[in-house]
């Protein structure tokens, strides 16, 4: 077992993949919240508990790269196809953000919502994946970084 200082024995990878169309502020916010769900899916690369010399305690922020990409609705929709046909991953998780989550508050209306829809043929605003480095860049491909 590795000790409390050490990063994780099997490297992830962690990749955001946006709609390519969205303004700034609308990224950001489902960026994160992606980034939450991923992080909360997989509690090994995000929020070891930290405190500084001067005792002040924080969490911290992922130690694995956060890598951010921007899709257009064709590689968003292929990006989906990999995703339930192909093979599943180990330890993988994926973390949606389905178009009409963009205009839900609360999430237990998410929540139920989720489970009425296929997601596959959904319209998404953002994908999430965190697993093995191998794994997250075949389902991403050559996806260009959001700039």
């Amino acid at each position: 077992m590795p000790d409390a200082l050490s990063a994780p024995a099997d490297p992830a990878k962690v990749a955001i993949v946006l709609a390519a169309d969205l303004a700034p502020g609308p990224a950001a916010n489902i960026a994160a919240c992606i980034a939450a769900g991923l992080a909360a899916s997989r509690p090994d690369w995000a929020g070891r508990a930290l405190v500084d010399a001067s005792g002040w305690s924080s969490v911290s922020s992922s130690h694995v790269p956060i890598t951010i990409l921007k899709a257009p609705a064709t590689a968003m929709n292929a990006l989906l196809r990999r995703l339930t046909e192909g093979p599943a991953q180990d330890n993988g998780r994926i973390s949606l953000f389905p178009a009409y989550a963009h205009a839900i508050h609360e999430s237990s209306e998410y929540w139920h919502r989720h489970g009425l829809v296929s997601h596959a043929e959904e319209p998404m605003l953002g994908v999430g994946l965190v697993g093995a480095k191998r794994w997250v860049s075949s389902m991403t491909g050559s996806l260009p970084l959001w700039r």
